[in-house]
């Protein structure tokens, strides 16, 4: 038991300076516990700048391209547009040509078969004539005659552009 009471009597003497190196370390943890907390806040707060400027630039980023993205559509809408009209106005151009041709083809043709016919009933009248007046008829039917041939191929030609169906109108 003597054992048991010499440690007593040294932990009574040493305990307060026990206590007091205790109480150091003590404070000395929560010091370091307060640091590190400290430390924690602030990279807590770097990492969410970070973060915030990354989203940001992100955000950024999308815009342009969605910006970008609605300025090629819209160059393209309008681009179609701009194509589309003016197919529009060249077949329209195109038909009110056709109608037009067609129109002055059809009183070029009549008035190019009604000499074409008057030659003809020459011819037909000199047919029936004695042959003394024939004689004297031969000469202008054949001058008729050789003038004919000269007016039925335009008229043919006129008449082939007349009978060409119109283009429909836009």
């Amino acid at each position: 038991m003597a054992l048991l009471d010499r440690i007593k009597k040294i932990f009574k003497q040493n305990s307060p300076e026990v206590a007091k190196v205790v109480g150091h370390i003590a404070a000395d943890v929560a010091k370091e516990s307060a640091e590190v907390v400290e430390q924690a806040k602030k990279t807590v707060a770097e990492a969410t700048k970070k973060a915030e400027a990354v989203a940001t630039k992100t955000v950024r980023t999308s815009e342009k391209v969605a910006t970008k993205a609605i300025k090629t559509g819209e160059k393209v809408a309008s681009s179609a547009v701009k194509t589309a009209s003016k197919t529009a106005q060249a077949a329209t151009k195109t038909a009110a040509t056709k109608v037009a041709k067609a129109t002055a083809a059809k009183p070029a043709a009549k008035s190019a078969a009604k000499p074409a016919a008057k030659p003809a009933a020459a011819k037909a009248t000199a047919a029936k004539k004695p042959a003394a007046k024939t004689a004297a008829a031969k000469p202008a039917a054949k001058t008729a005659a050789a003038k004919a041939p000269a007016a039925k191929k335009p008229a043919t030609a006129k008449t082939t552009a007349a009978k060409k169906p119109a283009a429909p109108k836009a």
